[in-house]
């Protein structure tokens, strides 16, 4: 799924799996387009999951000036996505699932 502009405004895109594509669907994929479609106007969530899909997206996301959570690994089922990010230093804020729909209120309302 990623984010185009089209004449009618923003239009979401699904697309099919090409060759190199490790993760189907792709937050990866999804951030990167929301960056291009929103400059510095994203926020990136990483909730649990395998693998490092999101890691590359909430590095362009900290880096066009946009706001980034993680779920904390005690209350992800899989802390591998969250996990990654983290160490990758592109997250905000790592928080518990309990606390998280709090925060993005609090971060789009400022």
């Amino acid at each position: 799924m990623v984010f185009r502009r089209a004449k009618e405004g923003i239009r979401i895109q699904l697309n099919q799996k090409q060759e190199p594509d490790r993760y189907v669907p792709s937050v990866d994929q999804m951030f990167l387009s929301a960056c291009d479609v929103y400059p510095g106007r994203v926020l990136g969530v990483i909730l649990t999951g395998m693998g490092n899909d999101g890691k590359i997206g909430m590095r362009r996301i900290k880096e066009d000036g946009g706001r980034t959570i993680a779920e904390s690994e005690e209350t992800a089922v899989i802390f591998g996505m969250p996990k990654e990010a983290i160490a990758e230093g592109v997250v905000d804020k790592v928080l518990p699932l309990s606390q998280i729909c709090k925060e993005i209120v609090k971060t789009v309302l400022v």
